[in-house]
């Protein structure tokens, strides 16, 4: 079904005017949304992690136009900086997606940096700077947010690592995983986190049932296990659509 659009209920000043901005960014996105699939497997209005597959640039734009939760989404460090944005968009979104080269292309890529920045800012995003070293100002904000009762959206793919030619992903990384342990051993209750997969051709976004960090002792290897585990189930969701999507065309 068509995500309709739901009012955030938030209480502090900031968070308010952070979730209008994420609405009206919504409103103004939907007439380019995606339906969504499986919204009957969300449990509990949050806490909760949701994992997704990138798709480029596509997939966090269409997930948060498309889905009606308000989510907090772990952002790259450089896309809400300023002076190292503009540079980050050329090379992640204006050359390989809108083609634009040269000057002209970095030009256009340092206005647009100055609406993307302002607006990430405002919506709350979680700044990680995956490549520096985690942030631990990102997990504390993480956890804080957690532990308020909201919603994480998080794309765990390893840029520097090859896209899988079926399912246009790269391996996981681990940092989702690493947040679970945290808020588990800090709040004593399990964490549910949603896997989730957006998938072009069929303009669809699919929310699987949710997945539980388990707590036998053996970290390590769980967290290996773990992340793992929601790696094959977006892959899961992704290929499970590109098969209906195929059958439709052939």
């Amino acid at each position: 079904m068509r995500a309709g659009w739901i009012p955030i209920d938030d209480t502090d000043k900031q968070k308010q005017a952070g979730s209008f901005v994420y609405d009206i960014a919504r409103f103004i996105g939907s007439p380019f949304s995606y339906d969504v699939a499986g919204l009957e497997n969300i449990q509990t209005p949050g806490p909760a992690i949701f994992i997704a597959n990138h798709l480029g640039a596509l997939g966090p734009i269409e997930i948060i136009i498309s889905v009606p939760i308000r989510f907090y989404p772990w952002v790259i460090a450089n896309m809400i900086d300023f002076e190292l944005a503009p540079e980050y968009l050329f090379n992640d979104f204006v050359h390989p997606v809108l083609h634009l080269n040269g000057s002209f292309g970095l030009r256009f890529s340092r206005w647009l940096s100055k609406i993307s920045v302002r607006l990430l800012r405002a919506v709350g995003s979680v700044s990680i700077d995956r490549f520096g070293g985690m942030s631990t100002d990102g997990f504390r904000q993480s956890l804080r947010l957690l532990k308020e009762g909201r919603n994480l959206l998080i794309f765990p793919e390893d840029s520097l690592q090859p896209l899988d030619p079926v399912t246009l992903m790269s391996p996981f990384m681990p940092g989702s995983t690493t947040l679970c342990i945290l808020f588990q051993s800090s709040q004593n209750t399990l964490l549910p986190v949603y896997p989730m997969a957006a998938h072009a051709h069929s303009e669809l976004v699919t929310i699987g049932p949710p997945e539980f960090y388990p707590t036998l002792g053996r970290q390590k290897e769980e967290k290996n296990s773990f992340c793992e585990l929601l790696e094959e189930r977006v892959r899961s969701l992704y290929l499970d659509m590109q098969g209906k999507s195929d059958d439709i065309l052939g």
